[in-house]
């Protein structure tokens, strides 16, 4: 080809109309083909940021915690003001879910049952000093709570929801964007994109976190693995009581909590907070949660004394009862069960939920 004026002239492309339109269809092609490379690589790096930076959802259920020949030769020593025959210590979900159900198991079988509400840090304490036959827990077993003897069985899951001040007008999250939120990576809401905020001094970030039971996998981790991961900016509190009041209070807020207690609160004190959607899923959506399809969540596990001097059949009788109790609990608690679980291919180890459904 030669040059005409200092210019040269391109060939054309065909003068026959088929090999031209086969032309721009093979570059449509791998147009798209690049488009779609892209994108996957996009989102295998989004998949990858969020393995990054989510903790475990489980602990291995192999670790067994060390303990002395003389702890092992305990049985259960009660310390309850009356004597009883089975002590048991729940979370601040199960005591009210489970409370009416265990006063009904132990009317029927006519024995005395004394159960305290408390925290998972209380079912810790109270078993590793082997005054309880039963602990309940709403996040899955840490290493440091797997005693020699103890057995955890699952009751189910909860969702935990991602909550927001009523007048947001944002509706759903990404996973991504919900981190970036409490990691102060993103500082303003209309720095979302159709967020529907303006720019504006009062639009700013509120991140508010509750970095409960740091020893345990799950829960909260699940949006970030560790404190330190979580903004400067963050505000910390200690009670759920005060997480939803401050949400439903600050313009900007954003923080997340399971819906029973949201609905306790609302109806309690009025304090009224917005659910938020994560990745077009809404927390509310039992049979989503139950697919794996909604991210985040909190283990609701019992425990039993499978062996030695702590192990009391009346217990293994009431956890057997309980987890089959789950599944008819009052909706309002909105526990999935461990029978929807198993059958949307959740893994467990015996009667212990340990992974999520691949």
């Amino acid at each position: 080809m030669r040059p005409r004026n200092g210019y040269y002239q391109p060939r054309a492309i065909s003068a026959h109309p088929s090999q031209s339109i086969w032309w721009f269809s093979s570059l449509a092609f791998c147009i798209g083909l690049a488009a779609l490379a892209t994108s996957l690589l996009m989102s295998s790096a989004a998949s990858a940021n969020e393995r990054l930076l989510a903790g475990r959802a489980f602990a291995t259920p192999d670790a067994i915690v060390p303990m002395g020949e003389d702890w092992k030769r305990k049985g259960i020593t009660h310390t309850t003001p009356e004597p009883v025959d089975l002590a048991v210590a729940l979370d601040q979900q199960l005591y009210p879910a489970f409370g009416p159900l265990i006063e009904t198991f132990a009317k029927e079988r006519g024995v005395r049952i004394a159960v305290q509400n408390g925290t998972c840090g209380t079912s810790a304490g109270v078993l590793s000093e082997k005054s309880a036959d039963i602990g309940g827990f709403c996040c899955p077993p840490g290493d440091t709570d797997r005693l020699p003897g103890l057995k955890f069985h699952t009751i189910g899951i909860a969702a935990l929801a991602l909550i927001a001040h009523p007048t947001n007008p944002i509706d759903d999250l990404t996973l991504d964007q919900a981190r970036s939120l409490f990691g102060n990576d993103v500082r303003n809401w209309s720095e979302l994109p159709m967020s529907g905020v303006k720019a504006g001094p009062d639009e700013r970030v509120r991140a508010l976190a509750r970095l409960h039971c740091k020893i345990r996998p799950g829960h909260w981790r699940l949006i970030l693995d560790t404190e330190q991961q979580f903004g400067w900016d963050i505000t910390e509190v200690s009670a759920i009581k005060d997480m939803v009041q401050q949400v439903s209070i600050l313009p900007g807020a954003i923080g997340y909590e399971t819906l029973w207690h949201l609905d306790r609160l609302e109806h309690k004190d009025g304090s009224k907070v917005k659910t938020l959607s994560i990745n077009g899923t809404k927390p509310q959506d039992a049979q989503a949660l139950a697919r794996g399809q909604y991210p985040l969540y909190r283990v609701f596990n019992i425990t039993t004394w499978s062996n030695g001097p702590a192990h009391n059949t009346l217990s293994d009788e009431l956890a057997a009862y309980l987890v089959e109790q789950g599944g008819r609990i009052a909706a309002q608690y909105a526990i999935v069960p461990a029978s929807d679980l198993r059958r949307n291919g959740w893994t467990f180890k015996d009667t212990e939920l340990v992974a999520e459904p691949n």
